[in-house]
């Protein structure tokens, strides 16, 4: 191992390095402990500004390797560790459970997702998606005075730990068809002896293990109870990083079977679409009928990942540029939301109801702006960076002459705009049917809900700048 070597890992060496310096203080340097939220957001920057700093190429033999493509998603990823981190510094104090071991597990996590979105080698990938899933776990429980968050943790361990089967069983069988686990080396084998049965079923377990990462249906059923139960900072995070790194590997699984063979390619699109219209409609529908806010956003959530596969119906060098785009524009709504919900919603384990919020947009009007901005660009509506994202998305599908399922997402996104604007409609519209109580007086809460939702908004009418990075900067896989 050589020091250039050591360096290609800074950023996962300076989040996990924080993170043991956070566990270190909370054991001996208890006092500290409302320190804890800038200290690891500190470390977050430092991550960042190493990720910018690297430069392309490969390390450890090949196993990790440095692009544009993903220095591009490792900043998505940072972003919402950096939301997550700032949104919850006033939940936690407010629950009394401010310790060291939360901000150290969603430190540890990120580097999980950092690694795994640079591993070209499915074993290396496996240990990264273990080593996240395994603080994932920890923190959806990690307020243990709340019951339902408990069984949250459990319904989402016992579908991850089949998840991780699903995947580390796909990799067996891909390395038995083609006796290697580096990805260029089977994409080279199978361009070779072309797809067998068994290295067919390899990637669709990928495709499986991957696809409950981002909740995709019929990988769905963990999604609503997690969202419920789990904290809800913890949520905002969980509901955008470990989708972003999946996100990647997903498109470099099908990029395998997806290039050599045109035949292939036609039969896998069609089981990317499937999975892709599936999770619109199933996502769209029962979000529509949903009286719990987190629940509903856990089935938008669902939707919002169908359209994210479109781009990946036909995978070309620029479906990751539009997956970029969505994602983004995914992580600074979907932040933002939880954000403004972690501060509303007093009582945690209980259900989150929309009609709650009745006038309180004139009682929050900071709070009350930003959520709206945020439900605005999940529906999809201008100028939010919403719209641009599911532009990009759709306009990519067309260009690639899938015009069909493009349709589909719009007239899917009609449906979601109904009960986006429900809530804009509660919060401006109805009358306040209660007074707020035990509202979280929070500055770090309300900072990370107003600027992601100012983002949102900013990023939706100048898309310039970051249009221009993206189109630039990403090249392929």
């Amino acid at each position: 191992m050589s020091a250039v070597d050591v360096w290609s890992i800074a950023p996962e060496i300076v989040l996990t390095a924080v993170g043991v310096l956070v566990l270190l203080l909370e054991a001996f340097a208890p006092s500290l402990r409302r320190g804890f939220t800038a200290l690891s957001a500190a470390g977050v920057l430092a991550a960042a500004w190493q990720v910018t700093g690297l430069a392309a190429g490969s390390s450890f033999g090949g196993l990790i390797e440095w692009t544009a493509t993903t220095e591009g998603f490792a900043l998505v990823v940072l972003l919402s560790t950096l939301l997550g981190l700032v949104a919850s510094h006033g939940y936690l104090r407010r629950e009394g459970i401010l310790t060291g071991e939360y901000h150290a597990l969603l430190l540890w996590c990120a580097a999980g997702l950092l690694l795994m979105l640079r591993s070209t080698e499915l074993l290396t990938l496996f240990v990264a998606l273990e080593t996240l899933s395994l603080a994932l776990y920890a923190l959806a429980a990690f307020n243990r005075k709340v019951k339902v968050g408990t069984e949250a943790a459990i319904k989402y361990f016992l579908l991850g730990a089949f998840a991780s089967a699903f995947v580390l069983y796909g990799v067996a069988l891909l390395y038995g068809e083609t006796g290697s686990t580096r990805l260029p080396e089977i994409a080279g084998a199978l361009a070779g002896d072309g797809l067998t049965v068994l290295s067919s079923l390899g990637v669709l377990l990928l495709v499986a293990g991957f696809g409950f990462k981002m909740s995709l249906v019929p990988f769905h059923a963990w999604s609503p109870d997690t969202y419920q139960g789990a904290p809800s900072p913890f949520v905002g995070f969980l509901s955008v990083a470990p989708k972003v790194a999946s996100a990647l590997v997903l498109l470099r699984v099908l990029q395998l079977v997806a290039t050599p063979w045109a035949e292939a390619a036609v039969d896998w699109s069609q089981v990317v679409a499937v999975l892709s219209v599936a999770s619109m409609v199933v996502g769209n529908l029962f979000a529509l009928v949903q009286k719990d806010l987190k629940r509903m956003l856990a089935y938008s959530g669902i939707a919002h990942m169908g359209y994210l596969l479109i781009a990946m119906v036909t995978v070309t060098p620029e479906s990751s540029k539009a997956v970029l785009v969505y994602l983004l524009a995914y992580a600074l709504m979907n932040a933002g939301a939880f954000a403004v919900i972690t501060v509303l919603y007093a009582r945690a384990g209980e259900q989150h109801l929309i009609s709650e919020l009745s006038g309180w947009g004139y009682r929050f009007p900071w709070l009350g702006a930003a959520l709206t901005v945020c439900m605005l660009s999940l529906g999809g509506i201008p100028p939010t960076f919403g719209f641009l994202g599911k532009y990009v998305v759709f306009i990519h599908a067309v260009r690639q002459g899938d015009l069909w399922i493009a349709i589909v997402g719009v007239a899917t996104s009609l449906i979601g705009v109904f009960y986006y604007l429900r809530v804009v409609y509660t919060l401006y519209m109805k009358a306040e049917e209660r007074a707020p109580e035990g509202v979280l007086r929070d500055a770090w809460g309300s900072t990370a809900a107003v600027v992601a939702a100012l983002a949102t908004l900013l990023l939706g009418i100048l898309p310039g700048p970051i249009l221009d990075w993206v189109w630039r900067g990403v090249a392929g896989f």
